[in-house]
């Protein structure tokens, strides 16, 4: 069949013209999207986030203290560290150059998405982080830096900080 029968065939315009018809009438009755720009947070705001809120005075001065005696002594990265399931990470310590409570624990190549997977079986990137973490502590401590003695800031992306602080946590890597 070719094309001039297709348009002599009474069936096929009908069909036709009713899908074009619903496409219309689906673009005109859809929702319309107002398009808006994202407001870019300021450097203030975002490091506010990372601040520590309710800390006392004598315990951010102790943490300055502490950071300041050891910040001669990061960074300290590791570039790649094979993690026993298979992604390979990198791991990055320094010294937050705005707060200056807060030292830098980054770990990448890996994703922070399955948050509430607790079940290192059916989460390797939680296995993932727990070996990098813990690598860190190890290269930090080799350092005779004192890990519990800093206040760590995981990353300055909200989702990848908030699911760093919650492993730590719900895996007590801060003994």
């Amino acid at each position: 069949m070719n094309i001039k029968d297709l348009l002599k065939n009474k069936f096929f315009l009908t069909a036709a013209g009713i899908s074009i018809f619903v496409l219309i009438l689906v673009l005109l009755l859809s929702p319309k999207k107002n398009v808006t720009s994202i407001p870019t947070p300021s450097t203030s705001s975002a490091l506010s986030n990372l601040s520590p809120i309710n800390l006392s005075a004598e315990k951010r001065d102790a943490l300055i203290a502490y950071t300041n005696s050891i910040k001669h002594k990061l960074p300290l990265t590791l570039e790649s560290f094979d993690t026993s399931v298979g992604i390979e990470t990198a791991i990055n310590i320094s010294h937050h150059g705005d707060l200056e409570e807060l030292v830098n624990l980054s770990i990448g190549g890996l994703s922070y998405i399955n948050k509430n997977e607790l079940d290192e079986s059916k989460n390797p990137n939680l296995t993932a982080f727990k070996e990098s973490f813990l690598k860190a502590i190890e290269m930090l401590e080799g350092q005779n830096i004192d890990p519990k003695k800093l206040l760590f800031s995981y990353s300055d992306v909200p989702y990848v900080r908030e699911t760093a602080q919650y492993w730590v946590d719900k895996l007590d890597l801060l003994r």
